[in-house]
């Protein structure tokens, strides 16, 4: 309807001009109260006795029928009359070119707006603000800027709101060097508001130029801007993001001298920011503290809490939540599917995560791409490789392209499963980064194919990536596990020519090789090398320390090495070797 309605705006434009011996217009107001109760019989009673609403009039009831997600029956309307030769309040015309934008239809509402001279209405400066958010929210910085670029020096000058709708779009893209520009030309022509203030906070603090940030909320009380909930607001979220929760509940006290409400954004901000940063006992104490305050806590707020719960591995306190999710009627967005049934998969739970996956797609939600990459990847962790191929299946038959992340998390659970041929078989060159070589490279060390691993690793290096120590600890762990420490230790050697210290694993890859050999001497030096690295060994590596001392028959050497094991907080229960506890 909405294309067809344009259609017919772009035809009327072609039509000469109606006669301008109206009817008298007629105004709402002055029959609605009376005779109807509700603007479509006002329209319908206009349309059978040929009348015309007045320009407000009709402004008005246009608006209304917008704001109450009518805006394609608005446009009908505004279509209908003025085909009849009305000529609409301007204002009529920044309804329609506002519900376009909501739309996404950001070249429609720039047409709409070319078209306005024909019908005798000058675009204003609402039109052009309307046209600007409208550009933002399709994501065209450039268009919205050249809109800007247009009006400054047309008879229609920017006003503060334009400045505010600006900084508001260059606040959701993070585009903080392009709002530096704009500042400059703000001061020429109006100066900032609380609004103006609290975008700008926003926007640093999720750049994360909290600094920047501080000093913006520092000069509105210097220039004594009335401060809001929004600016404390958000410069709480600022310090949350960065971990500074001191800060940031001190600018809560802040806010209740001034006699200001913490209200739920707030509290939203506090308790997600907590959650992220694994301070879960505090963040439910804040939600608490919440409820004792009357706030009602948002779908969000129970997301971050689920969430962290599901991380700790505490499936019955998130399911609990869960239930307070859906005894206070709240109702589940993406992120909050995505982050339950993540937690479920993650468990184990996956009858009970298939369970919201259908009731996710019966709300009108469709699991993306990056949620079924997570569940396919849950099935790998499961063992179920066959379900876990067909959610990639599944991936495909949805129209999505298999990136990257796709790719390499399918060859991660392949690889691991000794499907080898079956994930170089999707191992994409064009597509390939850093992750997908590691992947490929731990599989192919795994198998033992040192050959072909040598070739992957020096097609990884042509492609213009560099080796970190996970490539290189995989590569020894593999050499070790086919005895071939020459070779190990030469690839040892190089990594740390490359600048990457061993860690744990590549330490007790080398011990292992060297006492599976009965190098004994050997692999205590370099057990001693890791100690002196402080490098703390865990039990793997003590266990396989007994075990070669044991081949050899050193019960000195073993009692030694149970009693530092005692010393480092290791219980010799958990030390089991060849059936044999050490107690």
């Amino acid at each position: 309807m909405i294309k067809n309605s344009f259609k017919f705006f772009s035809h009327l434009k072609k039509k000469k001009k109606a006669s301008k011996n109206f009817p008298e217009p007629i105004s709402y107001r002055a029959l609605s109260d009376s005779y109807f109760g509700s603007p479509l019989q006002f329209f319908s009673y206009l349309k059978k006795t040929s009348k015309y609403p007045d320009p407000y009039s009709f402004n008005k009831v246009l608006h209304k029928l917008t704001a109450s997600d009518c805006g394609a029956l608005s446009l009908k309307l505004l279509s209908f009359f003025l085909s009849k030769g009305s000529t609409p309040h301007p204002s009529s015309f920044n309804s329609t070119i506002s519900f376009f934008c909501k739309l996404g239809h950001c070249s429609y509402a720039q047409k709409l707006v070319n078209l306005m001279p024909l019908y005798g209405c000058e675009p204003d400066i609402a039109t052009f603000n309307s046209l600007i958010d409208g550009y933002f929210k399709c994501g065209e910085v450039v268009k919205a800027c050249l809109i800007v670029n247009e009006i400054r020096v047309d008879k229609c000058k920017p006003d503060l709101v334009t400045f505010n709708v600006l900084f508001n779009g260059f606040c959701k893209m993070r585009k903080k060097k392009e709002a530096f520009v704009y500042m400059g030309l703000m001061w020429k022509c109006c100066l900032p508001n609380v609004v103006t203030y609290s975008t700008w906070i926003d926007m640093f603090c999720k750049v994360g130029d909290l600094n920047m940030g501080v000093k913006v909320f520092r000069d509105m009380k210097k220039e004594k801007v009335l401060l809001n909930s929004i600016v404390f607001t958000c410069l709480i979220d600022g310090y949350c993001k960065v971990g500074d929760f001191e800060a940031a509940f001190e600018l809560c006290k802040e806010m209740k001298l001034a006699k200001l409400a913490v209200n739920v954004v707030t509290y939203t901000a506090l308790i997600d920011g907590l959650c992220k940063k694994g301070m879960l006992e505090r963040a439910e104490c804040l939600f608490f503290r919440m409820l004792k305050d009357k706030v009602k806590p948002n779908s969000v707020v129970y997301t971050s809490i689920i969430d962290a719960h599901f991380k700790k591995s505490n499936v019955t306190d998130a399911l609990k939540y869960l239930g307070k999710m859906y005894v206070q009627g709240l109702e589940f967005d993406m992120a909050a599917y995505g982050v339950i049934i993540a937690g479920l998969c993650n468990t184990g739970l996956f009858d009970k995560a298939s369970i919201f996956m259908e009731n996710m797609v019966k709300s009108g939600l469709r699991p993306d791409k990056l949620m079924l990459t997570m569940i396919m990847d849950a099935h790998f962790k499961a063992g179920n490789v066959k379900a876990a191929l067909n959610v990639y299946g599944e991936i495909l038959a949805r129209g999505f392209d298999p990136d990257v992340i796709v790719l390499t998390s399918l060859m991660d659970g392949l690889c691991k499963h000794g499907c080898l041929n079956e994930a170089e078989s999707y191992f994409c060159r064009e597509k390939a980064n850093k992750i997908s070589y590691t992947v490929l490279i731990t599989g192919l060390a795994n198998k033992g194919d040192f050959t072909e691993l040598n070739r992957v690793f020096r097609e990884m290096l042509e492609a213009g990536f560099t080796a970190d120590k996970y490539v290189y600890t995989s590569w020894i762990a593999g050499l070790c596990e086919q005895g071939n420490l020459i070779e190990a230790f030469r690839v040892k050697n190089r990594m740390v020519q490359e600048g990457l210290q061993p860690d744990l694993l590549t330490y007790s890859s080398l011990i292992f090789g060297l006492a599976n050999k009965g190098l004994m001497i050997e692999a205590k030096q370099i057990f001693e090398d890791m100690l002196r690295r402080q490098i703390t060994p865990d039990a793997a590596v003590y266990e396989i320390m007994i075990r070669g001392y044991l081949q050899q028959d050193n019960e000195a050497a073993v009692t030694g090495l149970l009693e530092e094991m005692e010393k480092r907080g290791f219980s010799k229960a958990t030390c089991k070797v060849g059936g044999n506890e050490f107690q």
